[in-house]
């Protein structure tokens, strides 16, 4: 049903500094340029029209069988007047009406917003001149059968030469009824449609034919259209730069368009490209895009197209303009009648250069929420190329990688600590740096405390989580502080303190539950068992012994002994 029978149709280093400065020049007005580009879509109702057709299998669409459906495409079945009406809908005398519902199949691949006026062109003949009355019913299905929408019965506008009425030559008529619905992405949309001209006469509904295409043309906001144009060099990296230098093997441009089309991907008829040199001449007109996508396209919402464009060594430096542009049916039969595709063509313009590769040896340190080192970081990088590090890089001691000889392009960084995602960036590589790299990892202080108010030096501190991993280990300076670098989340902090406090060996600990980090911040930790008591120590006792020793000596001495004395006498 949905095969197409029509035609689709190395390097050196720059070492001078003008030279430099030339590449500079570009690379920005390249950028300006970048920031024009992009799709020409606004989102503006186009008339897009869904041919009746009739299937000789039935196919499964809204939870049922039918073998009447409706899509863009103008594969008429019946070529003859004959066939045209021996495969009619037929309404013979004696029945009041004839009712018949086409289901949009496929299923939405996409999204699809329709408002304005929805209009159903039908042939329809009768075997006499007799009044008719029209109605039409609109809904959103799903693929199980679910009704996600009803527009209910509508008596729509009626307008043909003949008015309400039907005769027996075939007219046209255009039922229309403004409406607004927005239908998902795997629903189908339903058309019922209901001709009344009594029972006094038969009645025939012509569709699926060149001769009689009845259809309905759908006010869509949504259609077929490039979302995305990018470029890629050689080795499949993605850019916007390229060497005019390079070896003919590498100087191609590979040129690739994600286009999306709701209907599905057999409604895109073409797509095709052009690229214009820096003085406007065009290099590559209109040239057709090969889709490269695999799977089911023809039903599928997103697609993968490309095409190359080889340019020659001397090729003008500066930028060039890419448009990619996208016809679908609509536009393709509308092209065959009129000798245009408008209205249903869609652009997007993407722009490059061809000029001078910088080559740079950059460095890239890795700090903490405070600025600080971070050493030992974990990192992998995505490359211009598009590949990944398998096994991570380490930062030095002092939280630097370094890159040697590596082109000027954008670098992706994604950035452990303690196994635990801190950091994902991309870094516009374009000089030696050093490119300073800020991660989500806090400074937590834990500053133990004395039951006196008095620093404690020399104190374990332990950092868990709440789970019980240590995610790390100090020990309190003569301030009382042992700083930790850890990254966000909950922690559980245990201080341990074991030495001589006047010549007495203590032991103290602390446990302090459900520190928040989140930012750098200080936490006080009260170690209540120290120190201990002062007359608890053998060093207070060894002080105050002699000193009492002494203390009674003298007494003694004066008063106990002088009294025995007297008693000799």
């Amino acid at each position: 049903m949905y095969k197409k029978y029509l035609s689709r149709p190395g390097l050196l280093k720059t070492l001078f500094l003008s030279l430099l400065l030339i590449v500079s020049c570009v690379v920005a007005a390249e950028l300006v340029q970048i920031a024009a580009a992009g799709s020409s879509f606004t989102g503006v109702a186009k008339p897009i029209e869904f041919y009746f057709h009739h299937v000789e299998n039935p196919v499964t669409v809204a939870g049922l069988q039918t073998k009447y459906v409706m899509n863009t495409t103008r594969q008429f079945s019946y070529l003859t007047q004959q066939e045209a009406m021996e495969n009619s809908l037929f309404k013979a005398v004696g029945l009041p009406k004839i009712e018949v519902d086409f289901y949009l199949y496929p299923n939405l691949a996409g999204p699809v917003a329709i408002d304005g006026s929805w209009q159903v062109y039908l042939w329809v003949n009768g075997s006499a001149y007799k009044p008719t009355g029209f109605t039409l019913r609109f809904m959103e299905i799903t693929a199980g059968g679910n009704t996600l929408w009803d527009s209910g019965t509508i008596n729509p506008t009626v307008t043909s030469s003949l008015g309400s009425y039907i005769d027996v030559p075939v007219y046209n008529y255009n039922l229309s009824a403004s409406l607004s619905h927005s239908f998902s992405a795997g629903s189908t949309i339903f058309v019922g449609v209901e001709v009344n001209s009594g029972s006094s006469a038969d009645t025939r509904i012509w569709y699926d034919s060149e001769l009689y295409p009845s259809k309905i043309i759908l006010p869509a906001k949504d259609y077929a259209r490039p979302a995305q144009v990018k470029t890629y060099a050689y080795d499949n990296s993605e850019t916007t730069l390229f060497h005019y230098n390079w070896t003919e093997a590498q100087r191609v441009v590979t040129i690739r368009a994600n286009v999306t089309d709701p209907f599905g991907g057999y409604d895109i008829q073409r797509v095709g490209m052009t690229i214009l040199d820096p003085a406007g001449n065009s290099v590559v007109n209109d040239m057709s895009m090969k889709r490269v996508s695999n799977g089911q396209w023809e039903i599928g919402f997103s697609h993968l197209f490309e095409a190359n464009y080889t340019y020659p060594a001397n090729a003008q430096r500066g930028n060039y303009t890419v448009t990619v542009s996208v016809v679908d049916d609509n536009g393709y039969y509308r092209n065959l009648q009129t000798g245009s595709p408008e209205p249903f063509t869609e652009s997007y313009t993407h722009f490059f250069s061809i000029g001078e590769i910088l080559y740079v040896d950059p460095a890239f340190q890795f700090v903490d929420d405070v600025g600080d080192p971070l050493p030992n970081a974990q990192v992998y990088v995505k490359w211009p190329n598009g590949s990944r590090d398998i096994l991570p890089r380490y930062g030095s001691e002092t939280g630097f990688i370094n890159f040697t000889d590596v082109p000027v392009a954008n670098y992706e960084f994604t950035v452990l600590w303690k196994d635990v995602l801190v950091k994902q960036t991309v870094v516009d590589v374009n000089s030696n740096g050093p490119y300073i790299i800020k991660t989500e990892v806090y400074q937590l202080i834990a500053e133990v405390l004395g039951n006196d108010g008095t620093a404690v030096n020399g104190a374990y501190v332990i950092a868990n989580t709440q789970s019980g991993v240590g995610y790390g280990f100090s020990i309190t300076d003569e301030t009382g502080q042992a700083i930790f670098k850890l990254p966000k989340g909950t922690y559980d902090i245990e201080t341990h303190y074991r030495g001589e406090y006047w010549l007495t060996f203590v032991t103290a600990s602390a446990n302090t539950t459900g520190i928040q980090v989140d930012s750098s911040k200080l936490t006080t930790i009260s170690v209540e068992a120290f120190p201990p008591p002062i007359w608890s120590t053998v060093g207070f006792w060894l002080i105050l012994i002699p000193i009492l020793i002494i203390l009674v000596s003298v007494v003694y001495k004066k008063v106990l002994q002088p009294r025995g004395s007297w008693s000799k006498k």
